[in-house]
């Protein structure tokens, strides 16, 4: 079959653009449209495929400085690729992918990371909270927003079959989209991470992932604000970075930025804790410390439930504010963690794993065995 996949955007590699990548290895021959990519990423991880960009993002200088400014016009974007050639649509999607136009007569398959986070879920987080919306935007933004939704809920009908991450996301699918999905987790290279597990801890917590207000790192920043003694690293770039350097208040807090994966490892490995205080949609960073037998101190709301079992390998808390996290830190030293069992608590979500479970979830849909598991 002739096959397309579908992906926001190419310029970074985190969850969403792991998934894709897995996707793509399933389908050597498939070809890859995106609104743009890097030559960093492209060549790197998608270097037998051919990478679509939509022509408007084809000057680098638009796309570094102001493809966040060009929000509103996505969905039409999107559907500007003619996928007329194709049997097969295969969309790893957060914002639009799964919204491109198919030939009636094609499968369209949608791996869904969450619907639109800043127009649903993260609506009021995104209108008031986000460094880069001004007052004057603010009002225009909320009218953007409603097209924006109306938009989402239509394009659902161009969906075949949804997949969904976690648990949590399939239930947003259900309530917003009223169409049922298949939970199939992220990949995640568990078996390379376990070599990783470290007796040798040192005397810190640690934080690795994108500095953004919905990611709640500033509840970290305050609870250590007041825990001296603790030391914290943060691990991570973004666009709330200034914000949260200036909540720093101790010098037991370090903002490390973005470091080499062979520094992650290391430092995630020494770890007494991996933090998490986000509503993520899955969260791939917490199962990878997970993986690497260091226990996580997560938030008891999305993606964690499908992995974080209180007391097992972790501790779980209930409210985005630093007394909460801070109990849950007392609570943690309590306890003594067995690394191994840790580990062996997300054997499930290893590559294989999903590999295996979407191969057969395309196998059946299409009826016909187009995926090379090999």
């Amino acid at each position: 079959m002739e096959t397309a996949i579908i992906t926001d955007f190419l310029n970074q590699f985190g969850g969403a653009e792991i998934v894709t990548h897995e996707i793509a290895k399933l389908f050597p021959h498939a070809d890859i449209y995106t609104m743009f990519a890097t030559e960093e990423i492209s060549e790197k991880y998608f270097p037998d495929h051919q990478v679509i960009q939509h022509p408007k993002f084809e000057e680098s200088f638009l796309r570094q400085k102001f493809y966040r400014k060009l929000f509103p016009f996505y969905p039409t974007y999107i559907e500007d690729f003619d996928l007329k050639e194709y049997d097969l649509i295969i969309s790893s999607s957060y914002l639009w992918a799964k919204g491109v136009l198919c030939q009636p007569d094609a499968t369209h398959i949608s791996y869904v990371h969450t619907p639109i986070r800043q127009a649903w879920v993260k609506y009021h987080d995104y209108l008031y909270r986000e460094n880069d919306v001004g007052k004057l935007t603010r009002p225009l933004l909320r009218f953007v927003m409603n097209y924006i939704r109306l938009w989402d809920i239509i394009s659902t009908n161009r969906v075949d079959h949804f997949i969904a991450n976690s648990s949590v996301v399939k239930k947003r699918i259900e309530q917003i989209y009223r169409r049922s999905a298949q939970v199939i987790h992220p990949p995640i290279e568990i078996k390379r991470l376990k070599k990783n597990i470290s007796e040798q801890k040192e005397d810190y917590f640690i934080t690795i992932g994108r500095l953004v207000p919905y990611k709640r790192v500033d509840v970290m920043i305050q609870a250590f604000n007041q825990m001296s003694d603790k030391k914290l690293l943060i691990l991570g770039d973004g666009n709330d970075r200034d914000r949260l350097s200036n909540l720093v208040q101790s010098s037991n807090i370090e903002l490390l930025g973005f470091v080499s994966e062979e520094k992650k490892i290391d430092l995630l490995s020494k770890a007494q804790a991996f933090l998490f205080c986000a509503e993520e949609d899955f969260g791939m960073s917490p199962v990878e410390a997970l993986a690497m037998g260091i226990p996580v101190i997560g938030f008891q709301q999305g993606g964690t439930v499908d992995y974080l079992q209180d007391g097992i390998n972790g501790i779980t808390f209930s409210d985005q504010n630093p007394k909460s996290l801070m109990n849950a830190i007392s609570k943690f030293e309590e306890i003594h963690f067995d690394s191994r069992k840790i580990s062996a608590s997300v054997d499930q979500f290893d590559t294989s794993n999903f590999k295996a479970k979407l191969s057969e979830f395309i196998n059946e849909k299409v009826g016909d065995e187009v995926c090379n598991i090999n």
